[in-house]
């Protein structure tokens, strides 16, 4: 049995793996929540929930991190622990999020911001910021989106360059749906230095995917798909299937552009199969809207159709989530 001190050592070496390598963290953190519990240490126990739960996450698997979250939250109903329950609520809307509970998402980073000191790092503060701008980012307040993603940027340290990375590269996409594209693909190149420093590959795929939208949106089909491959090899490398499916998305809408349109709809199927697996809804529109193009390039209206008709249900059950006029009201207390 571990030590007291080993115990520790572990978990910060799960802390310190968690996002480069997520499986080394996983086994860790499972080894460490066994040992807190037999020893009750509540403290050390919700360190190795979260980071079971975080792991979890970054493979994709949404329900096996919701379970370590209600597991989390169960040992908070009975002890203290303290800015884990800000950990908690960030990474569960992050989740929620991502599977197209918007309304959940919100509520959670809204609590953030107003918990105490003592039980929010202000790190979980600023992943708040940042998670409330991906909400205004998917209803299309693009402006909205970077104003939040700008507050987190002058709240965090710059000594994490995992989270400066994470908030460069979201505000690079609000630029994008701003149409600022110079200025979002400047942003994207002053991340790659941190993404190095931190071994980010996550970060890194995601760099490279919105290069190529910037490319592809600027007509630049060869230098789009260059850089879509890269980003995809790196994704499938580090098992990040939400980015791949969003870099097949656009290498699927680049395929398109570019006439191969059989090759664009095996890639955009693809696609959508990945994205349906992980349950995002947001994701599933986006690619649908996509095929429908694709279909109506290959002149088959009536798949054309269906895909259509498949985005604009998936787009309504997601903006009914919130109601625009609720979204536009919404508050946010800047701390």
């Amino acid at each position: 049995m571990m030590t007291l001190a080993e115990l520790e050592r572990s978990l910060n070496r799960a802390q310190k793996l968690v996002h480069t390598q997520s499986a080394e963290a996983l086994q860790l953190a499972l080894s460490a929540k066994i040992l807190a519990q037999q020893l009750k240490l509540p403290h050390l126990c919700a360190q190795a929930l979260f980071l079971c739960a975080q792991a979890h996450f970054n493979f994709g698997r949404y329900p096996e991190s919701l379970q370590q979250l209600i597991e989390l939250n169960a040992l908070a109903d009975q002890e203290n622990i303290a800015r884990y329950e800000g950990a908690r609520l960030n990474l569960y809307a992050r989740v929620q999020y991502t599977l197209g509970a918007y309304h959940l998402a919100r509520d959670s980073w809204n609590r953030c911001l107003t918990l105490p000191d003592e039980a929010i790092a202000l790190e979980s503060r600023v992943q708040a910021h940042i998670g409330l701008g991906q909400l205004y980012y998917a209803h299309e307040h693009y402006q909205t989106a970077l104003t939040h993603h700008r507050k987190a940027q002058e709240l965090a340290s710059h000594e994490d360059h995992h989270l400066h990375a994470s908030i460069l590269i979201n505000i690079a996409a609000d630029l994008i749906g701003c149409a600022q594209l110079d200025e979002a693909y400047r942003t994207l190149k002053s991340a790659l230095p941190l993404v190095k420093a931190d071994q980010s590959y996550r970060n890194e795929g995601e760099i490279y995917m919105n290069i190529g939208l910037i490319q592809f949106l600027r007509g630049d089909l060869d230098r789009a798909t260059m850089s879509l491959m890269v980003a995809l090899k790196i994704n499938r490398l580090h098992h990040h299937q939400w980015s791949e499916a969003n870099t097949m998305l656009v290498l699927g809408q680049c395929q398109t552009a570019k006439g191969e349109i059989d090759l664009a709809i095996e890639t955009l199927q693809s696609a959508l199969y990945t994205a349906s697996y992980l349950g995002i809804r947001h994701q599933q529109a986006s690619i649908h809207a996509a095929l429908a193009q694709s279909y109506t390039a290959k002149l088959e209206p009536e798949l054309a159709q269906r895909h259509q008709i498949e985005h604009q249900h998936l787009r309504l059950q997601l903006l009914n989530e919130i109601h625009q006029a609720e979204l536009e009201t919404m508050e946010l207390p800047f701390t």
